[in-house]
């Protein structure tokens, strides 16, 4: 009703009410075609389905011939879960009104709710051969293919879609996901930068370009593609939150923090935006302001599992060990799964002294998360420092079926092999390191004693030196 001007409000509520009028006292009145079109309009709009049915009864033994209030029906029927009547509707109608492209789209509509991808693309195909100019069913289409997993597909019925129309903005979202779950990244920005020079004002394209950019780690250009958006669109809330992130990522944390405090400004703000303030805050040292935030984060969504790890990192920060671990174990409460708080607690726990308690933490950082590389290094390291070198080898030796071609963990292990003896293996082990990245040995050379303190090693290191 509110995209009706006041005079077809009143028109609407007329024709209703003179309907309903009709209904109480079971009399029979005659109405216009374009009326009963609207009264059945109205009480779908509002989801009165009983009330729209007896419209669309009593308009189809006034107008038996209008195939408008049979496909009504059809539309009812399968919004209220009768799929196969309003199918069987469809196929009648079909019969006597071939050319008619609502019963193509309507029943696209219905196998899409089915889960049958492939028969809507088919029936939507059927309405684009009667009429080519249907914007929408394109998308449709398109979305259908999405269902598939075909995003190639999906794709190419987008263009066209975009095509027709390059102020679609759905169908310029859906380009933008087919591109980024396939991870087409760079063909992602060609595409968006050639849409940009024939359409350089679209604030959603340059939207979609810095989502392309973001995807392929290069914050610095998606941050300029958030920008050239808030220069067309300076209300565009999600680009100054995508903005914000980039500038995360780059470092760059009080700009971070007037992004987001702009996006702030603009509408009401989930817990995340609250908490990513609270971690730049955290980053710039400031953590007062810090804390502030994670507090505002938690009292919007209790949820936030984040929020209250960084709670408790800034309450052992301030020397509150204590107090500190129920937060991270109430963030672990939220996520179980998450092997980085686990090594936060293990890490507590070891420097409060609780070794069997942070042996069980990191232990179960490697379970739930044995792609975290920080989690087989604090591991491992425990282990040494507890006089178990053995243990802490066999922790390698597990982690190295993961992360075979991780130099990071191949210099670990390297170490952990020298601790505990076994002095063949870890020369080969060297080698394999240096072989994988051999500039990174400077830095290991200072944060592994006996890999720095070894003179195999550092022979090693000298032969293998690239030319």
């Amino acid at each position: 009703m509110s995209d009706y001007s006041k005079e077809e409000q009143e028109h609407v509520i007329k024709a209703v009410g003179r309907f309903e009028q009709m209904l109480r006292l079971k009399e029979a009145y005659y109405f216009e075609h374009d009326d009963l079109e609207t009264i059945i309009a109205y009480y779908l709009e509002g989801n009165f389905h009983q009330k729209a049915l007896k419209a669309i009864r009593f308009a189809t033994g006034q107008y038996p011939d209008s195939s408008v209030f049979l496909l009504r029906k059809s539309q009812l029927l399968a919004s209220s879960g009768d799929f196969e009547a309003a199918l069987a509707l469809l196929e009648e109608l079909e019969i006597f009104e071939p050319g008619n492209v609502e019963i193509y789209i309507t029943r696209g509509g219905i196998n899409s709710m089915l889960g049958k991808p492939e028969a809507s693309i088919a029936a939507y195909k059927l309405a684009l051969k009667i009429d080519r100019s249907l914007e929408d069913v394109y998308l449709f289409i398109a979305f259908e293919f999405q269902t598939l997993q075909k995003y190639g597909q999906a794709a190419r019925y987008l263009r066209k879609c975009l095509q027709m129309n390059p102020d679609n903005e759905p169908a310029l979202y859906e380009m933008s996901f087919c591109f980024d779950i396939s991870g087409k990244y760079k063909a992602g920005i060609q595409f968006f930068n050639e849409f940009i020079d024939e359409h350089p004002y679209s604030a959603t394209a340059w939207y979609v370009l810095g989502h392309m950019y973001s995807g392929r780690q290069d914050f610095k250009r998606a941050a300029s593609a958030f920008d050239y958006a808030l220069v067309i669109d300076e209300t565009y809330t999600s680009a100054w939150i995508n903005k914000a992130g980039c500038l995360m990522a780059l470092e760059q944390y009080k700009d971070a923090i007037a992004c987001y405090k702009a996006a702030i400004k603009l509408e009401e703000p989930d817990g995340y935006t609250f908490l990513h303030i609270g971690e730049c805050y955290e980053n710039l040292e400031e953590h007062q302001q810090a804390m502030d935030y994670y507090q505002k984060a938690v009292e919007l969504d209790e949820g936030i599992a984040d929020a209250w790890a960084g709670i408790g990192v800034l309450m052992d920060y301030a020397g509150r060990s204590t107090e500190a671990m129920a937060y991270i174990r109430r963030a672990i409460n939220l996520e179980p799964e998450n092997g980085n708080l686990w090594v936060l607690l293990g890490d507590m726990q070891q420097r409060c002294g609780d070794y069997q308690a942070a042996e069980e933490c990191f232990e179960k950082a490697i379970t739930v998360s044995p792609e975290l590389e920080e989690a087989w290094i604090y591991f491992s390291d425990f282990l040494m420092l507890q006089q178990r070198a053995d243990d802490a080898f066999v922790v390698m030796t597990t982690c190295l079926q993961y992360h075979h071609e991780n130099a990071r963990l191949v210099y670990q292990s390297c170490e952990v092999m020298l601790r505990a003896g076994r002095e063949a293996e870890a020369m080969l082990m060297c080698e394999f390191a240096l072989d994988l990245d051999y500039k990174m040995h400077e830095k290991m050379l200072e944060e592994l004693p006996s890999f720095g303190l070894n003179s195999e090693i550092r022979r090693l290191i000298d032969i293998n030196r690239p030319i």
